[in-house]
């Protein structure tokens, strides 16, 4: 009968126009599906690992707990939204829903308030320090991966910071550095993975950093944040990188030739960079997701008329932008991809020989260098390592963002007295 009345339906519709519509309806398919990127393909075993999500409830953070609370080998994740207890009580529906669907007796979602103000910190700090003797194994509470989830969305020009509260950045990096004593604990086998997510506008902002334009609007505004995000952690990642060093050639040593010849001292001095942390500092480029992105950049919550344009163009954003499932895929693969020790080589490789008559053999993606592995101090994109403007490696200018970020941090938490 549904075939039948669908025939029926299109009996007087010529076949031209079918033909018309079914090329249409195959082209938007098409582009839907190129415009969501790649999926990540590795999978990792993360029962009985624990992840903190520090991030606002936004529609890709929702998807991302309910992604991972249903993988085969779910983790436990411990949510930490903007907000002071009692938490709003949409959040509180939105995430007893999440947990209705988790099937596996493994995936545990806890959540808890944590502002973004230092006092709140600091209670957090000491909460996570304050362990009962013996509930915890030798590196104190387990923590495996750390999403810093919140700056990279486009906000309104109408919104205004809250007043005596830190930004994205400087309570992120404060949150951080807090954990950092308690992370330096874990044993060297295990890696932690820091991932600070990253606007997609950050292009946009790369001539306001090299000095050459001014930020004029919200989306520059966004991306240079962003970048400041990057330039803080390649800085972190060497920091990490430099305790790693000082602590393992502890106990790896190694002779220095003795003299008079300076420069035979100096490169005795130099910290050894085969070592590497096993804290890992990852930056994640975003895609243009339409809640946290467009919305913004269109400014559809400053006057009627942009609200008005936003929900006409909605159809046609919905082909061009992915969906929320696939917003995630770089989070998920800066979170599962296996670890890479060394420098990125993307140096073309000799071609595999082949028998004469024989097909050459299929490239795999995951022989990639960009795509099979990720290291402390990567940006990635697309599920994919990318290599970054020139002025984003400078390392003087690294250090700068990442000291004025410090100082910053140290002046709020001075200003504000300890309860």
């Amino acid at each position: 009968m549904p075939i039948h009345s669908v025939a029926s339906l299109v009996d007087d519709i010529a076949t031209n126009n079918i033909i018309l519509a079914a090329f249409g309806f195959a082209t938007v398919i098409s582009l839907k599906a190129w415009a969501g990127g790649r999926k990540c393909t590795w999978e990792r075993d993360w029962a009985g690992k624990m992840i903190l999500i520090v991030a606002p409830p936004t529609p890709s953070i929702l998807a991302l707990l309910d992604h991972l609370l249903h993988l085969p080998s779910p983790p436990q994740i411990l949510y930490l939204p903007p907000y002071a207890s009692p938490l709003p009580a949409e959040l509180l529906t939105i995430l007893h829903t999440i947990r209705l669907g988790i099937t596996s007796p493994l995936a545990q979602l806890h959540c808890e308030g944590l502002p973004p103000t230092p006092s709140a910190v600091r209670e957090f700090t000491a909460k996570w320090a304050a362990t009962p003797q013996g509930t915890t194994g030798e590196g104190g509470r387990r923590v495996d991966a750390i999403v810093l989830g919140a700056g990279w969305e486009v906000e309104s020009s109408l919104k205004k910071p809250v007043e005596g509260g830190w930004t994205t950045h400087q309570f992120h990096f404060h949150l951080i550095t807090s954990l950092l004593p308690h992370l330096l604990r874990v044993p060297a086998e295990r890696n932690i993975r820091i991932i600070s997510l990253v606007s997609p506008t950050w292009s946009a902002a790369l001539p306001a950093l090299n000095g050459q334009a001014k930020v004029g609007s919200t989306v520059q505004l966004t991306g240079l944040r962003s970048l400041n995000t990057m330039l803080v952690m390649r800085h972190f990642q060497l920091v990490l990188d430099t305790l790693a060093s000082a602590v393992y050639a502890k106990s790896r040593p190694t002779d220095v030739p003795t003299g008079e010849d300076e420069e035979v001292k100096d490169r005795g001095k130099k910290r050894d960079e085969t070592l590497r942390s096993n804290l890992m500092a990852i930056s994640v480029v975003m895609p243009w997701a339409r809640s946290e992105v467009v919305r913004g950049a269109v400014e559809a919550d400053v006057s009627m008329f942009r609200w008005i344009l936003y929900i006409l163009l909605y159809p046609l954003l919905w082909i061009i932008t992915p969906s929320s499932s696939r917003v995630i895929q770089s989070v998920l693969f800066a979170l599962s991809a296996p670890v890479r020790y060394g420098p990125l080589d993307v140096s073309p490789k000799p071609a595999r020989s082949t028998q004469e008559g024989e097909a050459p053999p299929a490239e795999d993606p995951d022989e990639d260098p960009r795509r099979s592995a990720v290291g402390g101090g990567d940006v990635v994109r697309d599920c994919a390592v990318i290599t970054v403007p020139p002025v984003l490696c400078d390392p003087a200018l690294a250090r700068a963002t990442y000291e004025d970020l410090e100082q910053q941090v140290e002046k709020g938490v001075k200003a504000q007295p300890k309860k």
